[in-house]
C-alpha cells in the first residue's frame, strides 16, 4: 500500500513504470511548439538513493595506504545493518542492508570519494 498517493506526486518517477525522460522529452517538445527555447533544471538525486557495492568498496580501500585495523574498522561499520520502516503506526520486518554507506555517518564523505575514485595503481 503505497504511504503517498500517486495523484499528489504525479511528477515523481522513483519505482514507477513510466519513464521520466518520455515525460521530460514530451512537456520539452511541448513548450517548444509555443517557445522558442526550453530551459530545463535538472538535478541529480543519485546519491541520495546510493546502492555502493561493498565488494567494490572494498577493493578500492584494499588500494590505498590504509592499515588493516582501519579496513577491518569499515567493514564493521558497513557491515550487520537492518532497516525497520513505520508507516500509520505498523512497522515492518527488519530488513538487511548490505549495500550503500550509511548516510550522515561520519565516514560517509571518505566512503564516498573512494567510492567514486578510480585509482591509477
Amino acid at each position: 500500500m503505497p504511504a503517498i498517493s500517486a495523484h499528489s506526486i504525479v511528477d515523481q518517477f522513483a519505482f514507477r513504470p513510466t519513464g521520466a525522460l518520455t515525460f521530460l522529452f514530451h512537456h520539452v517538445t511541448a513548450t517548444q511548439e509555443r517557445c522558442s527555447y526550453v530551459r530545463c533544471h535538472m538535478i541529480n538525486f543519485y546519491k541520495a538513493f546510493d546502492h555502493d557495492d561493498h565488494p567494490t568498496l572494498l577493493a578500492k580501500l584494499n588500494k590505498i595506504d590504509l592499515t588493516p585495523h582501519a579496513i577491518k574498522s569499515i567493514i564493521c561499520h558497513l557491515s550487520s545493518r537492518s532497516q525497520t520502516l513505520k508507516c500509520k503506526g505498523q512497522l515492518s520486518a527488519n530488513a538487511e542492508i548490505n549495500t550503500s554507506i550509511v548516510q550522515g555517518s561520519g565516514m560517509e564523505l571518505m566512503l564516498s570519494v573512494v567510492m567514486e575514485s578510480d585509482f591509477m595503481y
